[in-house]
């Protein structure tokens, strides 16, 4: 005899199934869900609680099944989008969102957040992830993106401080990674903060001090390393091998600020492509399309769908360019 399933508190936070028609579904959904990627059960309590608060404030004159469906309305969204991504990159955001809410309150990290939530990564698990992520067009778009703007101008800084190339790329992937601002939406940002993730398994396996030390070396502003002490201590908790010296320092912000930037340029153009695909194609609703978030104001050069076609072309073996190739406009 097996005990039942237990989802507390996020169940007692859920709103009343009866509230819709098929709250019961949603709630066995979501379940499921949370059963897969428990990480997201904080999150879900902290979300529902907000949202309860205001949509107490916004329908008070309304019938309390009413603020039900309100959230249930909500709850169902958020479902269709975790849903449409790979268990392994929902499991990815639910971590970067617990690492946001722990650090809002201060708090060290967990020893299971040390290892990304289930194990540390091995080569042949990277190979996976990111065959299985690039199998969805919109992460392939997304890897296009890193590939066409970002990897060129990170080179490029890089090479223009000999003292930094020894620094991996997959370092300046997972640095970025690890610093982006956590969502529980897929948007163009996220898309890219994912393709870094999976190009990046080597930034996990480093020692959590040096992962700490790089991320407040590589969120400085030349401002911040004017004291000597504590700038060689950072120096020291980093790999030996990158051969980050405190009077280096400044060339090591100044690839981090090129970096920045460079992941930037690599969104915006993600969100540009990414209307252009999703305006007006009904076969683009697949996916990571069927639920990405764009300004569809904006969209794509010719010359820049052009240079997507050719990185299609190029990893035409993968299915999610495959499928990218055939929605281009």
């Amino acid at each position: 005899m097996t005990r039942p399933f237990k989802l507390e508190p996020a169940r007692a936070a859920f709103p009343e199934p009866s509230a819709r028609p098929d709250g019961a579904e949603l709630l066995a959904r979501w379940e499921s869900l949370l059963r897969k990627v428990p990480r997201l059960r904080p999150w879900v309590v902290e979300m529902l609680g907000q949202r309860r608060v205001l949509a107490v404030a916004r329908l008070e004159s309304e019938p309390p099944l009413a603020i039900e469906r309100s959230l249930w309305q909500e709850l169902a969204r958020c479902l269709r989008e975790f849903e449409a991504l790979p268990p392994f990159a929902v499991t990815a955001i639910a971590t970067a969102l617990e690492a946001g809410e722990r650090d809002s309150r201060g708090a060290p990290p967990t020893a299971a957040e040390e290892a990304l939530a289930d194990g540390i990564p091995s080569p042949e698990r990277a190979v996976a992830e990111t065959e299985a992520l690039l199998a969805d067009p919109a992460f392939a778009l997304a890897f296009h993106c890193v590939e066409a703007r970002l990897r060129p101008r990170l080179a490029s800084a890089l090479e223009a401080t000999p003292r930094h190339r020894r620094l991996p790329v997959w370092a300046c992937f997972g640095l970025l990674h690890a610093s982006a601002p956590p969502c529980a939406l897929l948007t163009p940002d996220v898309a890219v903060a994912l393709v870094l993730r999976v190009r990046s398994a080597e930034w996990i396996t480093l020692p959590a001090g040096s992962r700490r030390s790089a991320l407040r070396l590589f969120g400085a502003h030349p401002s911040d390393l004017r004291d000597p002490a504590q700038l060689d201590r950072l120096c020291r908790s980093l790999p030996p091998a990158w051969g980050v010296l405190p009077e280096e320092a400044p060339d090591f912000v100044a690839v981090s600020s090129h970096a920045r930037l460079a992941l930037a340029d690599a969104s915006r153009l993600c969100n540009r492509i990414a209307g252009s695909v999703t305006s007006g194609h009904r076969g683009s609703r697949w996916g990571g399309f069927a639920l990405i978030e764009v300004d569809k104001a904006l969209a794509a050069a010719p010359q820049e769908l052009e240079e997507l076609a050719e990185t299609a072309r190029k990893h035409g073996g993968l299915a999610g360019f495959r499928r990218l190739l055939a929605l281009l406009p």
